[in-house]
């Protein structure tokens, strides 16, 4: 590469083929030499006093380092965090969502939605290897709250505690600084925490949106019951239940359910039934229709009740 030394090229690769013009200085490209570099077309300025050498893909990677390399006090947040961390239910967009402090100035950038915070403390980041600056996970979860529907917001709150990302605990440490009347999602996100379903955190998209409409339809459920154990000593756990009623609803969803994962559920079934549990199986295809398929549980959880109350009178 012309008038790039092997140090600069360190430098830029690091970090996705993008640098400030401060790390260039210190690789040995001075002022000059960068402005001659980017004359021949070698360097693309991005941002103020950022670089991204010409032959690096202009991917939205490159886009986020570039971002904030060039804005330090701020980090990425909101979907755009959430598609960096592998969070589930984010739309695919090229968009980055970026936190300032309030009262930030900055020109506008294409292809960067700036959001501003009076409230943002070390806690609230997280510095990836890249040199990318994203949200933490707990405020990641109190920022997601203004993109997202209610099922996709208590999704994504699962999938965090699941993954043990963080916990209830420090979710609501953020909630109790953040939520605010005029902040948005506050609303939604201390709607999503108080409406939790008891028990474990919920490990599918699935899940959350079963067990939200059992609860509406007033069914008791408990997700993630643990250390039940079976006859043969085997101690397992259910996705959704009613304890008292022994009454377990699982849901089949993921490819290890067919062919060896049916016969390993029927043989678990056949052992919940002799401790007296009833079982109810959902496919993915009853998850079609979420608002039938619960209808029809309801049906069976109050007959196994009434069945339960017979059987003791």
């Amino acid at each position: 590469m012309p008038d790039l030394p092997p140090s600069a090229l360190a430098v830029l690769q690091r970090r996705l083929g993008v640098a400030t013009a401060a790390m260039l200085t210190a690789a040995g490209v001075s002022s000059g030499r960068r402005k001659r570099l980017v004359r021949q077309g070698v360097l693309v300025r991005v941002h103020h006093r950022v670089y991204r050498i010409a032959s690096a893909e202009d991917s939205f990677l490159a886009r986020c380092v570039a971002v904030c390399l060039a804005y330090p006090c701020g980090f990425i947040t909101g979907p755009s965090a959430g598609r960096l961390l592998g969070v589930r239910r984010m739309l695919r967009s090229n968009e980055i969502h970026f936190c300032v402090p309030h009262g930030f100035h900055h020109d506008p950038v294409e292809g960067v939605v700036f959001h501003q915070s009076t409230s943002i403390t070390p806690m609230d980041i997280m510095r990836l290897d890249s040199g990318i600056v994203v949200a933490s996970w707990p405020r990641l979860g109190f920022d997601l709250a203004r993109h997202l529907s209610p099922e996709d917001h208590a999704s994504v709150i699962e999938q965090m505690l699941a993954d043990r990302r963080c916990t209830a605990g420090t979710l609501a440490g953020v909630g109790r600084r953040l939520i605010h009347p005029g902040r948005a999602g506050s609303w939604l996100f201390a709607t999503t925490m108080a409406d939790r379903i008891a028990g474990g955190a919920l490990e599918s998209h699935a899940e959350v949106l079963l067990a939200r409409a059992l609860a509406a339809r007033h069914v008791p459920v408990v997700a993630q019951l643990r250390n039940l154990t079976l006859p043969n000593g085997s101690h397992i756990r259910i996705d959704l239940a009613v304890e008292d009623a022994r009454w377990a609803v699982e849901l089949d969803i993921h490819p290890d359910h067919l062919l060896d994962g049916t016969t390993r559920d029927k043989r678990r079934d056949r052992q919940l039934h002799q401790i007296d549990w009833q079982v109810e199986r959902v496919t993915a295809l009853d998850m079609q229709d979420v608002a039938v398929i619960a209808d029809e549980l309801t049906i069976n959880y109050h007959l196994r009740v009434s069945a339960l109350e017979r059987r003791a009178a």
